[in-house]
C-alpha cells in the first residue's frame, strides 16, 4: 500500500505548513524594507564618464546668415565650403518650386532633396528630384564627422 493516498487531515496540515512558510519568508523581508520588496545592502560606485568637448566650426549660414551652431543642423550648399541650415533650405525649395497644398518637401539623401507627392492612401510619389549639396562638401564633412568619433 505505498501508494495509498493521503488522508484529508494530512493534506490540510501539510498545507498550513507551507502558508506557515510563506508568511515567515514575507515578514523577514517587511522587516529589512517595509515596502515588502528585498532590501540591497551593496553600495554603487558612481562612475565618473568623461566626454571630449569637439570643437565643431560654426560657419554662418548662406541663406539667412546666421551662424550654424551644430552640425546636424547644416547641409552643404550648392557652392563647395558653403553652409545653410537645414530647415532654412526646406524653405527655399518649398518657394521656389511652388509647391501644391498635396506636396512637400523632403530630403532623399546625399544631398538630394525631392518634390513629394502625397496621396489620399498615405502612398507618394517623387515629382522631382532637387540635387542641392555639392558631393564634395559632403563628402568633406562626412570625414570630418566620422574623424571626430573616434
Amino acid at each position: 500500500m505505498g501508494n495509498a493516498p493521503e488522508r484529508p487531515e494530512k493534506q490540510a496540515k501539510q498545507k498550513n505548513r507551507s502558508n506557515d512558510q510563506k508568511r515567515k519568508r514575507k515578514k523577514s523581508k517587511n522587516r529589512h524594507n517595509p515596502a515588502g520588496g528585498q532590501q540591497h545592502t551593496a553600495v554603487r560606485e558612481e562612475v565618473q564618464v568623461v566626454v571630449p568637448k569637439i570643437h565643431e566650426p560654426v560657419p554662418a549660414c548662406a541663406l539667412c546668415g546666421k551662424p550654424i551652431e551644430a552640425i546636424s543642423q547644416a547641409i552643404g550648399g550648392p557652392q563647395s565650403g558653403t553652409f545653410s541650415h537645414f530647415d532654412c533650405v526646406l524653405r527655399k525649395i518649398a518657394d521656389d518650386e511652388h509647391i501644391l497644398p498635396t506636396q512637400k518637401i523632403s530630403y532623399i539623401g546625399r544631398g538630394v532633396f525631392a518634390v513629394i507627392e502625397m496621396h489620399e492612401d498615405n502612398s507618394f510619389t517623387i515629382v522631382k528630384r532637387i540635387p542641392y549639396e555639392d558631393p564634395e562638401t559632403f563628402n568633406s564633412m562626412k570625414r570630418y564627422v566620422e574623424g571626430r568619433k573616434r
